[in-house]
Formats: structure tokens, C-alpha cells, sequence
């Protein structure tokens, strides 16, 4: 059994791969929650895998700690996950490969691996990712946006008027145009990200020709995805998936 970790900027989501078959995705918070709180989520309630590989954008502190861990509770080290500029058909776009996030490029191999035809990832996490994929696994680029509570955080702070406010204000069930300052935030936000999104999917087939897959992922995936006028289909474990590749294979991304 193998124990694969994805360790974005907010949370930590992990799985068992049993036989090349991911298990369901689990998720815990980390960001500013003691690492014995949300360490114990994680490896306390796995059985001892053979390998441990792991996707980390959330710094070298961070991996040191899951280092520590995984090697005290399974005496094993963690194998994490580099982005390459090639991996089974699909090519990675940048000019410094190592450049494009891990775990944008380990959604791309799930992705890939997936459809092996063209597609467009939209992660939507602590930022906001869109990735794409031609019908040859050309890597076409991408978009990085704040995300939800990134942007709400930024009006919060970098506003007077608007964060008083939103602190007196009283929320309601508004759908479509707020009638009080914190849905007004609520709302825009998850609309400025939605019509970036279906904007980004309809560049991508102007681009390409043809009609992409199109991906939505990320802890806030549904929220986008109900949202948008393009139809995606939602996969949460994305990042896990592309990780479950890797580990099959006898190469790492």
C-alpha cells in the first residue's frame, strides 16, 4: 500500500493507493493549526504503507515536518515529488520546468493520464489555477488568480469603508445582486472567479480548435463549478491521482 500526500497552501489531503486504486480523498486543515494537531489526522489514521510520495507547495518547513513524521510513525521518508519537463506523452511549457508548481503539474498528469486528449484544469484553492493541455500533451500555459478567501481577505483588509461594513452587515439569501455588504463580497468574488474561468475554458478552444475537457478541482470546486456557464466535470483528488501515476510508474515526474 502506498500513501500518497498533496500539501497545498491551506490543507493537506492524503489517500491510500492499493493496487494502483486511489482510495477516497481526505482532507485536513493546516494553516495555522499545530502540525501534532492535523500530523496526528493524517498518519495516525493510515496503516503502515511501502512508500510515501508527496506533492508540497506549502514550503520547506512544512516538508521537514512531514519528513519528521512520516520517518517516526513508519520509519520510512517521504518521496517528494518534483515537476519535470516531460512525462509520458505530456510536455511541460515552461521555460524553467521546475517553475511550474508540483502540484499544478502533477494535476496535469492526472489529467492526462485521464483523457489523453485536449483539457483545461481549474484549481480552485487558496489561488486559483487554470492549466492547458492540447490533443498532442503540448502544456499550453496558464493563469494564476487569488482565490475566494484571498480576495475577500484583501477587501477586509485593504478597505475601510467596506470592511466596517461588512462587519455590521446582517447576510441574507440574495442568489444574484447582494442587498448588504458581506454578500455583495460573497458574491462577487465566487462570480469574478467563475467568469474567469469560463473565459479561460472558451480562450482555450478558440486556441486549440476544439472543445477541451474540461477539469474542476479544488476545495472550492463546487462552488465555482455551480456558478459557471461552462460544464466541467468536478474531481476532487486530482493532484493524488496524478501522484498515483507517478508511483506506478518506474520514473518520477
Amino acid at each position: 500500500m502506498l500513501l500518497v500526500l498533496d500539501v497545498g497552501n491551506t490543507r493537506l489531503k492524503w489517500a491510500q493507493v492499493d493496487e494502483s486504486e486511489l482510495a477516497e480523498q481526505q482532507a485536513v486543515v493546516h494553516r495555522n493549526v499545530k502540525s501534532e494537531l492535523w500530523g496526528a489526522a493524517v498518519f495516525k489514521s493510515t496503516a503502515s504503507p511501502s512508500r510515501i510520495l508527496a506533492s508540497n507547495v506549502a514550503g520547506l518547513t512544512m516538508a521537514r515536518t512531514l519528513a519528521r513524521m512520516a520517518k517516526r510513525t513508519y520509519g520510512l521518508p517521504i518521496e517528494f515529488i518534483s515537476t519535470t519537463a516531460d512525462f509520458q506523452g505530456l510536455h511541460n511549457s515552461y521555460l524553467n520546468p521546475l517553475l511550474l508548481g508540483v502540484d499544478r503539474w502533477l494535476a496535469l498528469i492526472g489529467a492526462w493520464t485521464r483523457t489523453r486528449s485536449a483539457l483545461c484544469i481549474v484549481d480552485v484553492g487558496t489561488a486559483v489555477k487554470v492549466d492547458a493541455v492540447n490533443a498532442h500533451g503540448q502544456h499550453l500555459g496558464g493563469l494564476i488568480v487569488p482565490g475566494i478567501r484571498m480576495m475577500r481577505a484583501a477587501l477586509m483588509s485593504e478597505t475601510s469603508n467596506i470592511a466596517l461594513a461588512a462587519k455590521q452587515s446582517t447576510p441574507s439569501l440574495t442568489e444574484i445582486l447582494a442587498n448588504n455588504t458581506l454578500d455583495a463580497i460573497s458574491l462577487g468574488t465566487v462570480f469574478a472567479l467563475a467568469g474567469m474561468a469560463d473565459r479561460a475554458a472558451e480562450l482555450v478552444e478558440r486556441r486549440i480548435g476544439e472543445k477541451p475537457k474540461l477539469y474542476i478541482t479544488g476545495g472550492d470546486a463546487d462552488l465555482i463549478a455551480s456558478n459557471m456557464h461552462t460544464r466541467g466535470e468536478a474531481v476532487s483528488d486530482l493532484v493524488l491521482q496524478g501522484l498515483a501515476v507517478v508511483a506506478s510508474s518506474n520514473h518520477s515526474a
